[in-house]
């Protein structure tokens, strides 16, 4: 996949933008990679996960585990790669988004888990446009997804655990 073609237009709510634009959505990525100083194998998965609609939820998921570790992170990736999932997910059949407007919440189930991404209600967003289902009171399991947020990521590579474990 050509990393400069990986572009989202954000649907917005009614009178909340003239004219959306297409946001770029790797170098709001690499902004992350960097500022949690990623390895060049967690760069790789980050690359090769991008490419699947699951992938992008596993990316997103573990840039927001890392956001706990780093002062400052940059969350300009958000929701563009939040919209890119669930646009990627529509095409490669891999995950299913659910909008929980109560929560203010965004939830993605796939094969190897359920992932939720808060994106508040007052963001300008059109999260309805964005989600396959928009569900009051969606049942999440609640389960801490971050903790295998890195080996997930991985799984895009193909490589054995013990390659990238320090």
């Amino acid at each position: 996949m050509d990393l400069d073609r990986c572009t989202v237009t954000i649907p917005r709510e009614e009178d909340a933008a003239d004219d959306p634009e297409s946001v770029e959505v790797w170098p709001l990525i690499e902004a992350a990679l960097d500022k949690i100083d990623a390895d060049p194998s967690t760069r790789d998965a980050a690359e090769a996960a991008i490419e699947h609609g699951d992938g992008s939820v596993v990316l997103a998921n573990y840039l927001n585990s890392e956001a706990k570790r780093v002062h400052e992170m940059d969350y300009r990736f958000k929701v563009p790669l939040v919209v890119w999932a669930a646009e990627q997910a529509r095409t490669d059949d891999t995950a299913t988004s659910i909008y929980d407007p109560d929560e203010g919440c965004v939830y993605f189930e796939t094969d190897v888990s359920q992932f939720s991404f808060h994106v508040y209600k007052d963001w300008t967003v059109d999260w309805p446009a964005v989600a396959d289902d928009v569900q009051a009171g969606y049942e999440w399991s609640g389960e801490d997804n971050q903790t295998w947020a890195l080996d997930w990521l991985m799984d895009f590579l193909d490589v054995p655990t013990d390659d990238y474990m320090v």
